[in-house]
């Protein structure tokens, strides 16, 4: 292995799962679909990922985490389990979000809209662009219905958001990819943590990327 080896959370939707891996490449990683079962899934697999690539957490040089949008209860579970490792060892996180994850995997079908199912009837959102070298440039997350999402003829959109509203989208003339990856994955976050290890900072200054409040006190404020 050359170059710093990073571990990389991802917890941000009902998926969970880590991997790790060096400039090289991913060296092991694991990804499930539990619910929101984030809080048993996690450790486990922090574990099994780190015994298939032969190393011990000690050897990690950064640690990435998803930092949303997403559910509320994942996010918790992933940045919280996040910053105790970071902080135990002494090391720098790296920050990356739902929405950049996704459009990351689907960056070869060129330009699209991220949407991911935020429940209550919204998705978070966002568009991207690909340029010729296949790097991503993104517009400002944004949260609200599946009709918020600007219309266009055969504008791509990918994401468990777009697969849950999908007769909306189409109504609009926007073209929800079936055959994209719809929800973030742990490789992802780590190729782009790999190439932000500009961006790393101390455990303390990460920060989830809600867009709205929790679901728990948006119906506590209703009560």
């Amino acid at each position: 292995m050359t170059g710093p080896l990073v571990l990389a959370i991802e917890s941000a939707t009902s998926c969970v799962g880590c991997a790790i891996g060096t400039p090289d490449g991913v060296i092991a990683s694991t990804y499930s679909a539990r619910g929101r079962r984030h809080a048993e899934s996690l450790a486990p697999q922090i574990e099994f990922v780190a015994a298939q690539a032969g190393v011990v957490l000690g050897d990690l040089d950064h640690i990435a985490v998803d930092v949303g949008p997403g559910l509320y209860t994942g996010l918790r579970v992933g940045i919280t389990t996040a910053r105790a490792m970071a902080h135990t060892l002494g090391i720098t996180m790296v920050p990356v979000t739902s929405l950049d994850a996704i459009a990351h995997a689907n960056r070869a079908g060129g330009e699209m809209i991220v949407a991911i199912d935020a429940r209550r009837g919204e998705v978070f959102h966002a568009a991207y662009s690909v340029d010729a070298d296949g790097e991503l440039s993104g517009a400002d997350p944004a949260v609200g219905p599946a009709e918020s999402i600007e219309a266009g003829i055969h504008r791509r959109v990918v994401g468990d958001g777009a697969l849950a509203y999908i007769d909306e989208l189409e109504a609009r003339e926007l073209r929800v990819d079936r055959d994209a990856s719809p929800s973030p994955r742990p490789d992802s976050i780590l190729a782009l943590a790999l190439a932000r290890l500009d961006r790393a900072v101390p455990p303390a200054e990460i920060t989830p990327l809600y867009l709205r409040r929790p679901d728990a006190v948006a119906n506590w404020g209703r009560a």
